[in-house]
């Protein structure tokens, strides 16, 4: 097999629009030599066919269809035909700058022991995305979602990281699934995917793995990438009966917590 320096996976559920925006972000990004990107449509069948090809790529451009058995299914997928010496999830409606990947990359060189990594994330109206958090208890979760958020601020400050620099590069315990980038030996140890989950949870899991594998999770505040929507799982508790995607957060959040129960949080060690 031929060993490429960087794998990019785009899983998407039938929307070649992001799609397209994403790739065309990625044309104009700086990236490794050998980088590959692979397209997964596990939605709508023959999304992928939308999408326009430009021919000479500075990148390897492969396309594939699958069932749709959830995110974290289709996201090992890509990984398990991926052939780079690091490897990436990327949503599709992520838009990379120019930059943003040589700074996860050196990253990576310059801190050996960490094994994920992610940049900043700021949505179209210029707020940066909290796409990094601490380990949840189930109460957090109930908290975030109720009234109680108003009156339990405390709580919420520390489960939300409402006081990180946003512009600091630090360990952080997790780092949510749209944009992740790992080093190929630390995915070896921590993956794939726990296919349990649907939606939700499987990079909380994930990253709890790789800190108890002795990995370390880092948020990346040099570079940053444009995520163009909101979270799936917002919403309040009554939202649990208007709104599906909520409904799997909850229920996917069941089995996380009965996978760890009873299990302690992993011990950070900063470098």
């Amino acid at each position: 097999m031929v060993i490429t320096d960087l794998s990019i996976v785009v899983l998407h559920h039938g929307s070649p629009k992001e799609v397209t925006k994403n790739l065309e972000a990625l044309k104009k990004a700086w990236l490794p030599a050998k980088t590959e990107v692979l397209v997964i449509n596990n939605g709508t069948p023959g999304s992928n066919g939308m999408i326009p090809v430009e021919r000479n790529l500075k990148f390897e451009l492969r396309f594939f269809e699958i069932e749709n058995r959830g995110y974290p299914q289709g996201n090992n997928f890509g990984l398990s035909v991926a052939k780079g010496k690091l490897l990436c999830i990327l949503n599709p409606d992520i838009v990379v700058q120019k930059g943003t990947f040589k700074v996860l990359i050196e990253y990576l060189e310059a801190h050996p022991k960490v094994g994920i990594v992610a940049p900043r994330l700021r949505y179209p109206n210029g707020k940066v995305q909290d796409n990094y958090r601490v380990f949840p208890r189930p109460f957090d979760l109930f908290v975030k979602r109720t009234f109680l958020r108003r009156l339990m601020l405390r709580r919420m400050r520390r489960y939300l990281m409402w006081d990180k620099n946003s512009q600091v590069s630090e360990p952080v315990d997790w780092l949510t699934g749209a944009f992740q980038v790992f080093t190929r030996k630390c995915w070896d140890k921590v993956g794939p995917n726990d296919e349990r989950y649907f939606l939700f949870m499987s990079d909380v899991d994930l990253c709890r793995i790789a800190w108890n594998k002795g990995f370390e999770v880092h948020f990346v505040g040099d570079t940053e990438a444009a995520h163009n929507e909101g979270r799936l799982s917002s919403g309040g508790i009554l939202d649990v009966f208007r709104k599906r995607t909520l409904r799997i957060h909850v229920w996917d959040a069941f089995k996380y917590y009965l996978k760890w129960m009873l299990r302690r949080l992993p011990k950070k060690r900063r470098q």
